[in-house]
């Protein structure tokens, strides 16, 4: 009898260990003090789980408000150290103002491209402009084209990813500067004109 209930228990703890593994890899946000917004978690988890089953690399986003004293480095550590490798992971602190991209190997993705030309563009220049909607849109848009460079690299189609210009947020950028650029120039040939009008 007493044979029986320790084969029960055994059997009960593998199954538990089975399930909480199982719910691990396919958790794939981790969404402390609710910073990433509710419609950004199930987008994340809906397209990573599809690009998990087409690559095999799982794609995470990871925000937070601190790291509660901590170092970065360790900080980080102890996330990834959770993570199975192929990873790729975008994470965020909010209060420290921390964005990184970890992967488990450098040639998954451009880690710099994604960073300079996807995130950084959206970044608030204010602090009052730092709210959650903003942070989830900037790791949002990193994640979108994470996604593309992870996907092309397999030569894989993610149905679920949201489809967007190729050049992405770079181009908005430029367009902007181009913008601020040439109305500096229309402002300094009007100045222009009229002095030399009035000097007449």
């Amino acid at each position: 009898m007493i044979i029986y209930f320790k084969k029960i228990l055994l059997f009960c703890g593998i199954l538990f260990h089975f399930c909480y593994a199982n719910t691990l890899e396919n958790n794939f946000v981790f969404n402390d003090d609710l910073v990433f917004v509710e419609k950004s978690v199930d987008f994340v988890e809906k397209t990573s789980k599809e690009l998990f089953t087409k690559t095999g690399v799982s794609l995470y986003v990871y925000m937070t408000d601190s790291m509660s004293g901590a170092h970065y480095n360790e900080f980080k550590n102890k996330i990834i150290s959770n993570f199975k490798a192929p990873y790729v992971a975008i994470i965020l602190v909010k209060n420290d103002k921390k964005i990184d991209i970890a992967t488990s190997s450098d040639d998954l993705i451009d880690k710099k491209k994604v960073y300079w030309e996807y995130m950084v563009p959206l970044l608030p220049s204010k602090d009052s402009e730092i709210t959650n909607q903003v942070l989830s849109a900037v790791v949002l848009n990193g994640y979108i084209e994470s996604v593309d460079l992870i996907a092309d690299k397999f030569k894989v189609k993610i149905e679920h990813n949201i489809p967007k210009d190729e050049k992405g947020a770079k181009a908005v950028a430029q367009l902007i500067l181009y913008i601020m650029l040439f109305s500096m120039l229309g402002l300094f040939f009007v100045f222009y004109f009229y002095k030399r009008k009035g000097s007449k």
